[in-house]
């Protein structure tokens, strides 16, 4: 998730730069950078640039500078507001698909503010189709369903959904079992009455490098710890990927095997020709093998064109592990 940060008073400013430097430590944030005053003219160049937007300003000013540019639900940044002392933090727009809600709850969580989600099925406690689609990584074949599924959701009715037996970790979660009935199929789909559609899960990457002789242990823990991080279990994850190199890596080669993932192998020289702007350079790597990193540019590369990094490189022991998603 990208993040820009606008402040407006010097109080505002002070805790932006705080904020940012929290976020910057949590490698699922890929970027945050901070705007001071010119809300108007910043909204103008950065609207369609970020995951997310947050104003530390009256909501009042964010909503008359916001209001132009709002298209829909599935378009729109995450738009959040909060006051320069912390007290409060509001889900303005975009709370289920573009993860205003949970970005709100993890900003609160951090400056101790009180969270404003209004958005009907979470104060209801339900799983809306948008939020289940949003935290497992799926696309939703036909959106207008949305309205109708929430709607049924808030009104105290259970939805069905059908999934296949290699999905059906799906009701691990509470909130989803709280929302939903499970029901067998060949594909997930989520039906009431005459309203249905089709959920497809997006590939998910996990991309590998280690120290050599890196235990199995080490690697699990690792994985584990990011699925964690980022709120899914680790059966969700459709493909491990590491570089030629590490090939042979007992460790790695176990854990794929114990998490019953495919493992994926890039060539070096394939990775030597790959570029992405959010590839982070490690000088260790870049030097000893003239790539500038393994596990996110791996990762990336098997999730496909257009991929994007939901889960930075993060070191764990002797293990970097970094998470890329489909487009």
């Amino acid at each position: 998730m990208k993040i820009a940060i606008i402040s407006v008073t010097s109080a505002g400013q002070k805790l932006a730069f705080e904020l940012g430097l929290t976020l910057e430590m949590d490698p699922s944030i890929l970027q945050v950078d901070l705007f001071h005053k010119n809300v108007k003219s910043t909204l103008n160049d950065i609207y369609s640039r970020y995951d997310c937007i947050l104003g530390i300003m009256a909501s009042g000013i964010m909503i008359r500078n916001v209001c132009h540019f709002i298209r829909n639900k599935f378009d729109d940044p995450a738009i959040l507001v909060m006051d320069e002392r912390s007290k409060h933090i509001i889900s303005l727009l975009s709370g289920h698909h573009g993860g205003a809600n949970q970005l709100t709850s993890k900003l609160a969580d951090i400056t101790g503010s009180d969270p404003v989600i209004t958005t009907a099925t979470d104060v209801n406690n339900k799983m809306g189709i948008d939020t289940l689609a949003r935290k497992f990584y799926m696309d939703i074949a036909d959106p207008s369903v949305i309205i109708n599924i929430n709607k049924a959701l808030i009104e105290g009715f259970k939805v069905r959904l059908d999934v296949p037996p290699s999905y059906e970790y799906l009701f691990q979660d509470e909130m989803l079992k709280n929302s939903y009935d499970k029901s067998s199929s060949d594909k997930i789909r989520v039906v009431f009455h005459e309203h249905q559609s089709y959920l497809t899960p997006k590939k998910i990457v996990v991309g590998l490098g280690s120290r050599k002789g890196v235990s199995t242990d080490a690697v699990l823990s690792a994985v584990n710890k990011t699925s964690y991080h980022l709120g899914i279990p680790t059966e969700r994850i459709d493909f491990m990927a590491t570089v030629d190199i590490k090939r042979n890596e007992t460790g790695i080669l176990e854990a794929a095997e114990i998490l019953s993932v495919p493992l994926k192998i890039v060539s070096l020289d394939d990775l030597k020709k790959f570029k992405h702007p959010h590839i982070s350079e490690s000088s260790f790597v870049s030097r000893k093998f003239g790539v500038p990193g393994i596990c996110e540019p791996v990762s990336l590369m098997v999730a496909g064109e257009n991929s994007k990094l939901i889960y930075r490189k993060n070191v764990f022991d002797k293990v970097t592990i970094a998470m890329a998603v489909s487009n």
